[in-house]
């Protein structure tokens, strides 16, 4: 004797197979722009830390001055200055006793980097704030002086990099290379500087900030990396022709 077992069908409730296929294609949109975004901000830091990092590490070892000639660093700055972080986890360097040892310093220059389309960006002289301005480190070398010139910029992510908004400015300051020009127009007299080696270096080395050889005129520029990431420093050393 043959059985039969009758089951009701569930009842087809009118649009949902129309909702569910809406709720795949949202759910598919939705992963895909956060797929994008990570992509976004991750693939510049991934080529960054695969092409640009080795080109600087490796410049490292071919720097132009000689080591005899390369003071100690317990002649420079260090001793009077501290690093402090902000609020947002970045760190700078912070003067612990700022005196200003010339008077009738200059209250600003200009710099100009023509490689990566930076004309008369304004630096301003013994400042710590660099939103609205390059900032030149209190008490450090002014442009064309024996010495260090130090200048600090912010940067972002390369996609954001604008040479006129000082919040992206250095963003592709890992572009220069030896030879590149460094310009600082400051009191009517024009400074021509050229790279000599980049580094990449720990927010809390303060050995950037000395003087590079007994008689040299340098300029320092200095960057967080990698791009969009503030974990470590790039920092660019121009020397006066």
């Amino acid at each position: 004797m043959v059985q039969a077992v009758y089951v009701k069908a569930k009842p087809k409730i009118l649009g949902q197979a129309k909702d569910t296929r809406r709720d795949r294609y949202f759910f598919a949109l939705v992963s895909l722009i956060g797929l994008s975004a990570i992509i976004f901000a991750a693939w510049p830091i991934l080529i960054w830390q695969i092409t640009t990092l080795p080109r600087l590490t490796a410049g490292v070892n071919r720097l132009p001055i000689p080591k005899s000639e390369v003071l100690s660093a317990k002649s420079t700055l260090e001793s009077n200055v501290q690093v402090v972080k902000d609020p947002d986890g970045f760190s700078y360097f912070v003067p612990t006793n700022l005196v200003i040892e010339e008077k009738d310093r200059p209250t600003e220059f200009y710099l100009s980097i023509p490689k990566l389309k930076i004309f008369k960006a304004k630096v301003k002289v013994d400042n710590l704030n660099f939103y609205s301005s390059l900032s030149h480190f209190p008490n450090s070398a002014l442009p064309g002086e024996v010495g260090n010139s130090f200048i600090t910029g912010h940067s972002v992510l390369p996609q954001f990099y604008d040479p006129t908004n000082y919040l992206t400015i250095f963003s592709k300051l890992s572009d220069l290379e030896i030879g590149d020009d460094v310009i600082a127009e400051l009191g009517g007299n024009k400074f021509q500087y050229t790279v000599g080696y980049s580094k990449i270096v720990d927010p809390h080395d303060l050995s950037v900030l000395s003087k590079i050889s007994p008689n040299g005129r340098n300029l320092t520029l200095m960057t967080c990396v990698p791009p969009g990431a503030n974990t470590k420093r790039l920092v660019v050393v121009t020397s006066l022709l």
